[in-house]
């Protein structure tokens, strides 16, 4: 089976027409799409447009209180087309759980697990960020997945080589994001870039702090998904008003 699964955060100041307009251009197949920075106007916008087999929103397991702040009202959206979500739930264990979800759907009886996850900032939340790694990562090291999507707000310094990786310190000296993405990961998933870097001379570029371009946006894969192509969509995701780049990934099944 060969299943193509994207990655985006679409950015809470995007146009949805031009987002939707970019991702059905990606759609083939089976397809899993999952995002972040979802309000809930936007899930509304681009539900119709794309018309998804079946799609779940974290914000309809966890919703806002009538007293808290934007920061709360960021989503997270899962599509799925060509399969049906059997399963879905957030990290109630997580800090500000509904930057989570996690989703079972099932693709001609073939059972794909999808964990999304948007990382908060370190800026705004100092050890809040530690604590959601933390949480995440207890997730991934009990529970068997697929793939995993996120926004992770990490690394520092990017590498090809775990080994390299640096962190940003957030009252953890860079140990909780390790656990998910470093030489001390507790899970067994790997990085699709992996797969690929033979064929790149340099890191992909997927988001802009400053001056600075960073990779922070992944797509890991289980050991039974083989990559057959990744691409870091980040012009043209700029072009789609989008702040982050797009990842696509097409997988088979081992």
């Amino acid at each position: 089976m060969e299943i193509k699964v994207i990655q985006w955060n679409i950015s809470y100041n995007c146009k949805t027409d031009k987002i939707s307009a970019f991702l059905n251009e990606k759609i083939e197949g089976h397809t899993i799409i999952c995002l972040q920075e979802v309000l809930e106007s936007f899930k509304n916008d681009i539900v119709e447009q794309l018309n998804p087999t079946d799609y779940k929103f974290s914000l309809d397991l966890r919703k806002p209180g009538k007293l808290e702040g934007r920061n709360r009202k960021l989503g997270l959206l899962t599509m799925s087309f060509g399969g049906t979500i059997s399963i879905s739930h957030l990290l109630e264990r997580s800090l500000l759980p509904e930057r989570t979800l996690a989703t079972t759907i099932e693709f001609e009886k073939i059972k794909i697990k999808i964990l999304s996850f948007h990382s908060l900032t370190g800026v705004d939340y100092k050890r809040g960020k530690s604590s959601q790694f933390a949480s995440i990562a207890e997730y991934l090291m009990e529970n068997e997945v697929d793939f995993f999507c996120c926004d992770a707000n990490e690394p520092r310094t990017d590498s090809f080589e775990l080994s390299e990786l640096e962190f940003w310190d957030n009252g953890d000296k860079g140990k909780f994001p390790s656990l998910i993405f470093g030489t001390e990961k507790v899970h067994k998933l790997t990085d699709s870039i992996q797969s690929i870097k033979h064929e790149l001379t340099e890191l992909p570029v997927s988001y802009k702090t400053g001056k600075t371009f960073r990779r922070y946006d992944f797509i890991y894969r289980s050991e039974k998904w083989i990559v057959k192509k990744l691409e870091y969509l980040y012009e043209e995701a700029l072009e789609a008003t989008s702040d982050h780049a797009l990842v696509l990934g097409t997988y088979k099944s081992t």
